[in-house]
């Protein structure tokens, strides 16, 4: 997969920008901490669903408490959280709320929104005989934030407003989004192959990965040398002088052994047989696949398991709807202690290739989210709210 196209990536940014200027409205991402979130919730008397099987003040997009990760296993509980997050945004969805009219929570789908604020097209809605098929996410709109000495803690995209007069009726978002994407610091994650972990929710068609899996991007030995350890992969202005993204640049997108942490070895790519031609190589031999049930998965909504991979999956977020008429949207996001393992070392760094401590040992991707008695590794989505705002 190449991730130099940067010629055709900017003419679409530059359309979306005009787009948001003609229209005049934006979704503000912003990254803010789990506990300011529960705070908000508390302050605020109305309690609202946060998602398709919440059940608590504040839960995370899988319908976990964010505040409450972890396990009671014999194994000490790690947590760690990236210092960057990015977010590939297909679509917002906007739905009524059940007494107006809305789906039942649970059961949201395209065709049952009642508005759609922001969409982007790839070659799968270009109607042309013969284009690639990119699954159900074929273009998407990357959302980067970043806290700690560099900040990016807000970024934006265009969108058609929902309409003043209606906006009361609304009560959840659902975005569809191609991957979250985390980034790790090599204080916290010494192995740079860990750098950058990716869930996935939409993947192209014929992609080796599949919903629900996790991946770790590894760079080319064609992209700029920082990609392996700082964020300028996801934030261009963290490139060093002199680095430049190019065509030459290309990633792999790795599968994880859940059994040990380690690397996956898939017929077909050639991080192991030729590891001098990448930035960021394994730091240990690479695991034989045999099954797709060996790839590690990161707790998600179960839900997702019925929806076809043909189809998108759309992940719900709650409107607080108790101030509407404006014409904006803000989505505030946590990714606290997003990364959980499960570890008999005494240190806070996750280095599950090299050290043995920190290595997961369940016997398959599920066993490993389902049985708290296994030595646990399990990244989880972060935690997402929405409502109104001014300019």
């Amino acid at each position: 997969m190449s991730c130099g196209s940067k010629k055709k990536d900017d003419k679409n940014n530059l359309l979306l920008a005009l787009l948001g200027m003609s229209l005049g409205s934006k979704a503000e991402f912003k990254l803010t901490t789990a506990n300011t979130m529960a705070a908000a919730r508390i302050a605020n008397s109305s309690q609202f669903l946060v998602g398709p099987h919440a059940s608590g003040l504040l839960s995370d997009l899988a319908g976990d408490d964010p505040l409450n990760y972890g396990d009671t296993d014999a194994f000490s509980n790690h947590f760690l959280t990236p210092s960057a997050v990015s977010m590939e945004v297909c679509r917002i969805l906007a739905y009524k709320s059940a007494a107006k009219g809305g789906p039942a929570p649970g059961t949201e789908t395209l065709e049952n929104a009642a508005f759609t604020p922001f969409k982007i097209e790839g070659a799968n809605g270009s109607g042309q005989v013969g284009a690639p098929d990119f699954g159900p996410c074929g273009g998407f709109m990357p959302i980067a934030l970043k806290g700690g000495s560099v900040t990016t803690e807000s970024a934006s995209l265009p969108i058609t407003p929902i309409p003043s007069e209606l906006s009361s009726e609304f009560d959840r978002i659902g975005i569809v989004v191609r991957s979250f994407s985390y980034y790790f610091e090599p204080k916290d994650v010494p192995e740079n192959s860990y750098r950058y972990v990716d869930l996935l929710l939409n993947t192209p068609t014929q992609s080796l990965l599949s919903r629900g899996e996790v991946s770790t991007k590894i760079f080319g030995s064609g992209c700029p040398a920082s990609f392996a350890n700082s964020a300028s992969f996801i934030l261009m202005q963290l490139l060093q002088p002199g680095e430049n993204l190019t065509s030459a640049c290309s990633f792999y997108e790795s599968a994880i052994d859940s059994s040990s942490g380690s690397f996956l070895s898939i017929p077909g790519i050639n991080y192991f047989t030729n590891p001098n031609s990448v930035l960021n190589p394994p730091s240990v031999a690479g695991i034989n696949y045999t099954s797709a049930n060996q790839k590690l998965r990161f707790k998600a909504p179960a839900a997702m398991n019925g929806v076809p991979s043909t189809a998108p999956y759309i992940l719900i977020v709650s409107l607080d709807n108790s101030n509407p008429g404006k014409s904006n949207l803000l989505f505030n996001i946590s990714v606290d202690n997003v990364l959980f393992w499960d570890s008999s070392g005494g240190d806070n760094v996750f280095s599950p290739q090299l050290d043995a401590a920190d290595r997961p040992n369940a016997t398959d991707g599920n066993d490993n989210l389902t049985n708290p008695a296994r030595r646990n590794l399990i990244f989880h989505l972060p935690t997402i709210l929405s409502e109104y705002i001014n300019e």
